[in-house]
């Protein structure tokens, strides 16, 4: 169903999705988008070295298991908080109602069975990195123009199980003839100069794989003129606008283009398709959503400046899962016709100023266990602790934030599990490598804080040092030396010597300064807790493992899961 058309007025009022989006749209507002940069150099750089380093880890490993493939960063010169700021303004871009809470907004404007999209859950998607560690998901950035490689064969196999499986006779230049499905997606592919495998795809996702009234020719609408007419076709969903019947719109949008033959209709359609698209600069699945880019395709070394009023509007979807949802049925395509490694490019947008991280949104809370962040895709959530257990849910996304109940509850098939409880409330278990502690994507295992170092458990004294770039330092505990292989315990005194500056250590978990955390440390804080037992200065604030200014039963329950080693405490 085609998803950039007028929608139907539908308001579905929630208290609390209300706050949420009063907050954060008028945060934006406040931010004066007509204040910001009115024009953008872009450019294109090729090879992984021309990417930033948050990006370099992810290509590095695609490219291991893909050397073939390559890789242009496309600098967009637009700052990250600008790009935040209009594709939050503008109020097209969609989620499914049934997506969580903290994913949706109330806008008024929304289409049956959907709704506006959050801020949070925008930034989300819109982060190129959030998608670089999984082969499928970089589809989305895979270059969609026309080349002499593509085949008829893999169309047909991409098309076996739809009703474009066959061929079909038409009437052309005052002839009868008889084309296969896959022979008019090719010839479309040559005229629009774009990939006839996104093109066969784009179909499909468009009218389904069994066809709809807007491609079976067979559909009776009334056209502008009061008469009836049938015999048109709409692969593409052309002007399939909501307002009044989607279908009826997009055939008389086909009458108006003369799309009577199913031939007509598929290369019409895709050069209509590439000449607002591909041919304007959007040529992957990600621009098409997110419309980032000049009115030209740039080659490596080439630049161009454009205005705003040339950006952002021009979105051939609003779901902004779509994108993901294409990519992997791309990537599906080659797998199943071995062609996977051929000698593949992707172009991969750069922001400027990017924050460091953009995570899922979600309603968990502390409350509902210890969180944790997914570190892939795709990840299977299980009834039983067991690759055999039957599926409960599938994680799509990674940093996809789920709240561990019990951590490494069983060992099966090699791996260990976590028993955990999603966003939607339902529970299962992870295998527990698919999963990160909270805080610790992007790592900070030490930090100054006026004269105390805070850091987190088995630290060494020369990879603390090595942390805040101490040179000249010495380490004492009750006043003895400690070396440098020592671990780093609460209480121990750090001399910056090249400042002269002396700091404490204050090593989460270590309530007894003995430089590990251990069972003891546990009760200690558990007794705090309780009432029972006191812990005072560098060794109380140890005992705040979770950062909260109190020490309590939930920094108990942590320090006893890092004691066993089933939890990793951190900063």
């Amino acid at each position: 169903m085609l998803e950039n058309r007028a929608f139907l007025i539908k308001k579905k009022v929630i208290a609390s999705l209300i706050i949420i989006c009063i907050l954060s749209y008028s945060f934006m507002g406040l931010m004066n988008v007509s204040d910001a940069a009115s024009t953008y150099t872009q450019s294109i750089k090729s090879g992984i070295d021309a990417f930033p380093e948050s990006y370099k880890t992810y290509l590095r490993q695609i490219q291991e298991q893909h050397p073939t493939w390559t890789f242009d960063a496309y600098y967009t010169g637009i700052s990250w908080d600008d790009l935040v700021a209009n594709e939050t303004n503008h109020g097209h871009n969609r989620v499914h109602t049934s997506a969580d809470a903290l994913s949706k907004c109330s806008c008024g404007n929304v289409e049956s069975g959907y709704a506006c999209a959050s801020a949070d859950i925008i930034k989300y998607y819109m982060d190129p990195r959030n998608f670089l560690d999984s082969d499928k998901k970089m589809f989305q950035f895979l270059e969609s123009s026309y080349n002499s490689s593509y085949k008829v064969e893999t169309v047909q196999n991409i098309l076996k199980n739809t009703f474009m499986k066959g061929s079909v006779t038409f009437n052309k230049d005052g002839k009868n003839v008889t084309m296969s499905y896959a022979q008019i997606i090719m010839e479309a592919g040559a005229a629009s100069q774009t990939s006839p495998y996104a093109i066969a795809i784009k179909i499909l996702q468009e009218v389904g794989s069994n066809g709809s009234n807007s491609s079976s020719g067979t559909y009776t609408f009334t056209y502008t003129d009061g008469n009836q007419y049938s015999g048109y076709y709409n692969f593409f969903n052309f002007g399939a606008y909501d307002t009044g019947n989607a279908v009826t719109n997009g055939l008389i949008y086909a009458k108006n283009n003369g799309w009577d033959t199913p031939y007509k209709a598929i290369v019409g359609g895709a050069q209509k398709y590439s000449s607002s698209y591909n041919a304007a600069g959007q040529n992957t699945i990600y621009f098409t959503k997110w419309d980032v880019v000049g009115n030209r395709i740039l080659k490596a070394g080439e630049t161009q400046t454009v205005t705003k009023n040339q950006l952002f509007t021009h979105q051939y979807m609003t779901n902004i899962k779509d994108p993901n949802s294409q990519s992997s049925k791309l990537y599906n395509t080659y797998s199943d016709n071995n062609i996977i490694d051929g000698a593949l490019n992707f172009v991969i947008p750069v922001y400027d100023n990017m924050p460091v991280a953009n995570k899922m949104p979600t309603a968990l809370t502390e409350k509902d266990g210890d969180l944790y962040y997914t570190t892939g895709t795709d990840i299977m959530v299980r009834s039983t602790p067991s690759t055999s257990g039957a599926r409960v849910d599938c994680i799509s996304g990674r940093d996809t934030v789920v709240a561990v109940l019990e951590r490494k509850t069983a060992n099966a098939n090699g791996l260990d599990w976590d028993k955990v409880k999603l966003a939607n409330g339902k529970i299962g278990y992870i295998a527990s490598k698919y999963l990160a502690p909270c805080g610790t994507s992007v790592t900070k295992k030490a930090e100054i804080s006026n004269s105390n170092i805070k850091a987190i458990p088995n630290l060494t004294i020369k990879e603390l040092a090595s942390i805040l770039k101490f040179t000249n330092y010495e380490v004492t505990k009750d006043g003895v030396k400690k070396v440098d292989t020592d671990a780093i315990g609460t209480g121990y005194k750090i001399k910056d010597n090249s400042t002269n500056k002396e700091y404490t250590a204050i090593v989460l978990g270590d309530v007894n300064g003995d430089g590990k955390v251990t069972t003891v440390d546990a009760a200690r804080v558990l007794k705090t807790a309780a009432g029972n037992y006191k812990l005072e200065g560098n060794k109380l604030s140890a005992g705040d493992v979770n950062g909260d200014g109190k020490v309590t039963t939930v920094d108990a329950a942590r320090t006893l899961k890092a004691a066993a080693g089933n939890y990793n405490i951190s900063l």
